[in-house]
C-alpha cells in the first residue's frame, strides 16, 4: 500500500498576527502549491490537519473553553469558536482545490469525544475510505464534547498522533513558522541552535524550544513532543520543518531528510519510552 503521511499545518503558517482572525493568503497558496507538486511527483496518500491561530485561540480564550462547561456563555463560545474554525478550514480546503487537489473538509466537533481533555473517540472508517480513493481529508483543531467537563478543546497537535496511530500512518510532517525545535527561541536569541534529532534520551534536556509565542490554550510543547515520541516508539517518525521557507514542505513530503528536527525512536533504553508513554 502507498505511504500514508499525516501533514500538520501550524496555525502560525496559515494565519497572520495574534489577535485578528486573518488568513495568510500568500503563504497558504504557496503551501497548497507545494503540496500539489509533491502529490504529482510522489506516490503517497495524504491527510492534512491544520492549527487554529487566532481563529481558534482567541475566542477559546475569551470564553474560557479550556476550563470546560460552566454556564451558557461557554455554549455560545462553542458555537462561535467552531464557526471561526470552519472559516479557516474553508480557506485551506479552497486553496488546495485551486491547485487541483481533491481536498474535503473533515469536521471534528460532530465526530469526536473527549474525556477530561483526552481524545477517546474519533471514528476513522470514513477517513480510511477517503484515503483509499486518494481524497485528501482536511481536519483541524476544534471544540468537542467532553464527557467529564462538558466541552473542551481538541488541538490539532493532539489530533495528529491519534490519527497517525489509528490510520497506521508511515510518518508525520509538521510545518511551523520556525525551522524546527531549537535549544532557545530563535525569534529572541540569535545564537539559538537547531536540534536535528529528538529522542526520549535527549528530550528532558531541552529546556526551551523555539515555538511561536502566540496565544495558545491547547497546551505546551512538552506534551506535543511527548506525543510525537510515543509515535516514534511505534515506528512512526515525525519531522518538524519550516512552513514559511519556499520548497521545504515539498521536499519533506517527498521524503528528503535533514530539513528540520526529526523525532525518532530511541535506539537504546526501552525504559525511556515507557516513562514518556
Amino acid at each position: 500500500m502507498r505511504e500514508l503521511i499525516i501533514l500538520k499545518l501550524g496555525g502560525s503558517v496559515i494565519t497572520r498576527g495574534e489577535e485578528k482572525a486573518e488568513v495568510d493568503e500568500e503563504n497558504l497558496r504557496r503551501l497548497a502549491r507545494e503540496i500539489a507538486e509533491a502529490k504529482r511527483d510522489g506516490n503517497f496518500r495524504l491527510m492534512v490537519v491544520h492549527g487554529a491561530g487566532p481563529f481558534g485561540h482567541v475566542p477559546a480564550r475569551k470564553y474560557g473553553l479550556d476550563k470546560g462547561l460552566r454556564d451558557d456563555r461557554q455554549l455560545e463560545g462553542f458555537s462561535v469558536t467552531h464557526q471561526s474554525m470552519e472559516k479557516l478550514n474553508f480557506s485551506v480546503v479552497c486553496s488546495l482545490r485551486e491547485e487541483g487537489i481533491n481536498a474535503i473538509a473533515y469536521q471534528p466537533s460532530t465526530l469526536g469525544i473527549l474525556r477530561d481533555k483526552e481524545l477517546v473517540y474519533f471514528p476513522t472508517r470514513v477517513l480510511e475510505r477517503l484515503l483509499e480513493m486518494d481524497m485528501i481529508p482536511v481536519a483541524y483543531g476544534d471544540v468537542l464534547v467532553d464527557e467529564k467537563t462538558g466541552i473542551n478543546i481538541l488541538s490539532g497537535d493532539h489530533l495528529v498522533p491519534y490519527l497517525a496511530r489509528r490510520l497506521k500512518a508511515d510518518r508525520v510532517v509538521i510545518a511551523t513558522d520556525v525551522d524546527g525545535v531549537f535549544n532557545l527561541d530563535p525569534k529572541k536569541h540569535e545564537n539559538a541552535e537547531l536540534i536535528k534529532e529528538i529522542t526520549s534520551e535527549n528530550v528532558n534536556s531541552i529546556l526551551e524550544v523555539g515555538t511561536s509565542r502566540r496565544t495558545d490554550v491547547t497546551g505546551g510543547m512538552e506534551r506535543k513532543l511527548n506525543e510525537l515520541l510515543c509515535l516514534a516508539a511505534q515506528g512512526i517518525h515525525s519531522e518538524i520543518v519550516s512552513g514559511v521557507k519556499p520548497d521545504i514542505l515539498k521536499r519533506a513530503l517527498l521524503g528528503e531528510k535533514g530539513l528540520g528536527t526529526l523525532i525518532r525512536e530511541d535506539s537504546g533504553d526501552v525504559r525511556n519510552r515507557n516513562r514518556i508513554c
